[in-house]
């Protein structure tokens, strides 16, 4: 599959998860925190402003790589979420990639998780 595909088609998974309810934002990361697939659901506008969407993208797949450094001795990460006072963050690791999620903050974690399970099946490594 060619680069141009998999990013096609990694649009067409986030825009299965934005379906659900309460989800803003579904977005692929790569390893070096750009977003390469995704975006906001229609009609909604990011809280932050670009710079600061960046810099967040960098964290957030930053905070990932730190605690990778615990994989051996406590297991890989399924996924991480924070609550925060507006939104809701996931991020799911998965080998090549962060999927992000950003929710309204009384969103269902688990139900989230399984939407992207089911969505991103071009995806094996994420966990079922």
């Amino acid at each position: 599959m060619s680069q141009q595909d998999k990013i096609k088609s990694l649009d067409e998974s986030c825009k299965k998860v934005l379906e659900l309810p309460l989800i803003r934002f579904v977005g692929v990361l790569d390893k070096m925190g750009n977003r390469i697939a995704g975006g906001f659901k229609k009609g909604l506008v990011s809280y932050l402003q670009d710079p600061d969407n960046r810099r967040m993208y960098i964290q957030l797949s930053l905070e990932f790589l730190m605690r990778k450094d615990f994989d051996k001795e406590l297991g890989s990460i399924d996924y991480i979420a924070s609550r925060r006072g507006k939104v809701t963050m996931i991020s799911i690791p998965t080998k090549e990639y962060l999927v992000l999620i950003s929710a309204q903050r009384d969103v269902n974690i688990e139900e989230v998780i399984k939407k992207v399970n089911s969505s991103f099946t071009m995806l094996p490594d994420i966990k079922p």
